[in-house]
């Protein structure tokens, strides 16, 4: 609530004085509003990414950090290869926003690439998903700032950069934040549905419990103990399970939200990459502008 209450007070003031710290009024540019709202998107799907994947590599698959870290890189790959040729069609006129829309569409499926893995995915099965995903947001990283700033005054740039890169940083701590916690909560839900079917009354949890005792009485334990570790066995299976679940489940939502975002991509206008000369007088000083007089036409 004290966070409510100040954000509305601090942009009450902004909107009201003579030189805000931070100019709101730039957002009635559609396409830098758009822009602001799309760079918000992407700050958390990306971070919120890298943040995910290392963690199914290491906590389910039972990678290395040193691995998980080296199979993060093709991303960047991806990004790499295709950047040369954003800027290529950027020279030759092709409209930003189809180039834009196309990132994200191809970003989006590469998540949906990654919802469609399990305990026995391989090093490739997420090398190619991440070379697609690197791909999609090169096509992503220079129109959505082209666009997004074209339409901004030139002097009014310092202000436009510094609102669209806090957006961005805002996303980045939203999505990483969303993600660990979605982690833990949808983990504890899929734990309690799944464990509501290791009881004695479930046939496949009764052959599961036999063939893991049977297995480890085989080992050398005695009955009692082999009974109890084949429980933890079949314990340990759940979690994983649940765990593997709500990562795809976090994977799932990331994609659904870069298709939701082509949408917004048509709310942009096609840039033409002309500043204007000077801000509205509206602009400058919170004040309406008017017509200048004899005076200011001879100064």
């Amino acid at each position: 609530m004290l966070a409510v209450v100040c954000l509305t007070a601090f942009v009450i003031r902004e909107l009201r004085v003579s030189e805000p710290l931070v100019r709101i009024r730039l957002l009635k540019y559609r396409s830098f509003a758009t822009g602001v709202g799309l760079v918000f998107v992407l700050g958390f799907v990306l971070y919120g990414s890298l943040v995910l994947l290392p963690l199914f590599m290491q906590n389910l698959l039972g990678w290395t950090a040193v691995t998980a870290g080296f199979w993060t890189s093709p991303r960047g790959v991806g990004t790499a290869l295709c950047m040369p040729l954003v800027g290529y069609m950027l020279r030759k006129g092709w409209d930003g926003r189809w180039m834009l829309a196309f990132g994200f569409v191809v970003a989006g499926l590469a998540f949906f690439g990654y919802s469609r893995m399990n305990l026995q995915s391989g090093t490739w099965d997420i090398f190619w998903q991440q070379v697609i995903q690197g791909s999609g947001m090169a096509f992503i990283f220079v129109p959505l700032t082209t666009i997004t700033m074209d339409p901004i005054p030139q002097e009014a740039m310092g202000y436009a950069t510094s609102l669209y890169s806090v957006t961005r940083n805002i996303g980045a701590s939203v999505g990483v934040s969303f993600v660990t916690t979605w982690l833990a909560r949808r983990s504890q839900y899929h734990q309690t549905v799944l464990a509501a079917h290791a009881t004695p009354y479930d046939l496949s949890f009764r052959l599961g419990l036999q063939q893991a005792t049977a297995l480890l009485m085989q080992q050398g334990r005695d009955a009692a103990t082999a009974g109890q570790q084949a429980l933890g066995m079949i314990y340990g299976a759940i979690l994983r399970q649940a765990s593997l679940l709500s990562f795809l489940e976090v994977f799932r939502i990331m994609g659904y939200t870069f298709l939701a975002c082509t949408a917004l991509v048509l709310l942009m206008r096609r840039p033409h990459h002309a500043r204007h000369a000077a801000l509205p007088r509206d602009e400058q000083a919170g004040e309406p502008a008017h017509p200048a007089g004899p005076q200011e036409i001879a100064a």
